[in-house]
């Protein structure tokens, strides 16, 4: 897939989870103020982010950052379904995803057509979560896009950011 650059997102090596978090943790510190060195709660969600898109195979994993809020990060890993996708997949998704810890799911296209399906997810721990779930009609590919914000700040700036990336997504 491709995706053009969006100003806000800065993507990080996927060379291994430990370079990963590091990498995620000096672009958290560096936007967050050096006082937040002291939070240890910004090197775990870091660890952690590295750990869980090393494990899912993310091709894409980064920070996002916007003046009016605390940065968030994104993952992103394009996988196949069982069965070719759809105009109607995008229902059932919306449909299937109707679930206790969904707060919204919403249907929309890209700017190149393709068909999302954005879902903001209710965390067990605190902050935001949001998911776009991008099909490629007729094939059985399918982007996964999933921003996590610790705190919620500034949160829908960026998401505004996430949709940018999103609507310029291309199946190659």
């Amino acid at each position: 897939m491709r995706l053009a650059a969006v100003e806000g997102i800065t993507p990080v090596t996927l060379a291994s989870p430990e370079r990963t978090a590091a990498e995620l943790t000096a672009l958290m510190l560096a936007t967050r103020g050096q006082e937040a060195c002291h939070d240890p709660g910004v090197a775990q969600s870091a660890q952690e982010a590295a750990d869980l898109a090393h494990s899912s195979g993310a091709g894409l994993v980064a920070t996002i950052t916007h003046p009016a809020a605390d940065p968030a990060v994104l993952t992103a890993l394009l996988t196949t379904t069982d069965a070719p996708t759809a105009s109607s997949t995008a229902a059932d998704l919306c449909a299937h995803l109707g679930q206790d810890d969904i707060a919204d799911v919403t249907e929309s296209q890209t700017e190149r057509g393709y068909p999302v399906v954005v879902v903001e997810r209710i965390t067990a721990s605190p902050g935001c979560q949001l998911q776009a779930v991008v099909l490629d009609p007729g094939t059985r590919r399918v982007a996964v896009f999933t921003l996590h914000s610790a705190t919620g700040r500034g949160w829908w700036e960026l998401a505004g950011l996430l949709g940018q990336l999103v609507t310029s997504l291309e199946f190659t």
